[in-house]
């Protein structure tokens, strides 16, 4: 959680602070404010039984498939129906790079895929959503969302908050 709180502060400071001036972006204004994170949805997920670990350089890649899972909010909800989760652990589990690919239904019924990478720890992760959905959503396509995620000890229940941001 710690290490999350960090992460999250350094984006930020990132984001408040402007992009870095270029030839190609020289008529690029920078952000005028920290930007506030609003939450979108939360969401439990139930993970299916892992593959024997796959090795890799400094670690192990560990593939799960997603069974299901439900995503509830004001500002999205629905029904995950599978995917799969793909968590690169290295560094003596110091390190975890998580892939996640998952799809479902609106709760209005129409059909979504999120891809999610991150980071984290095994206790805490922070991730990046990238949506695709149509209809009422389709604004969701172009907002940078954030997530934190924990997973069950038993490894098979990720809980998760999403964040969209927003200008203040």
């Amino acid at each position: 959680m710690f290490f999350l709180r960090i992460l999250i502060g350094a984006l930020l400071a990132f984001v408040a602070s402007g992009y870095p001036q270029d030839t190609a972006v020289s008529n690029a204004s920078p952000v005028s404010s920290t930007p506030k994170l609003v939450r979108l949805f939360t969401a439990t997920i139930h993970l299916g039984d892992d593959l024997p670990p796959i090795p890799i350089p400094a670690g192990q890649r560990i593939v799960a498939n997603v069974k299901s899972g439900q995503l509830s909010g004001s500002g999205f909800s629905g029904t995950i129906s599978g995917g799969v989760s793909i968590i690169d652990i290295v560094n003596n589990g110091q390190n975890i790079l998580n892939n996640v690919r998952s799809y479902g239904t609106t709760s209005d019924g129409l059909p979504f895929l999120i891809d999610e990478s991150g980071l984290g720890s095994s206790a805490d992760d922070f991730a990046r959503l990238i949506f695709s959905v149509g209809g009422k959503y389709a604004n969701l396509t172009n907002q940078f969302i954030v997530t934190e995620a924990t997973l069950s000890s038993d490894r098979k229940t990720v809980s998760t908050a999403a964040y969209v941001t927003q200008d203040r």
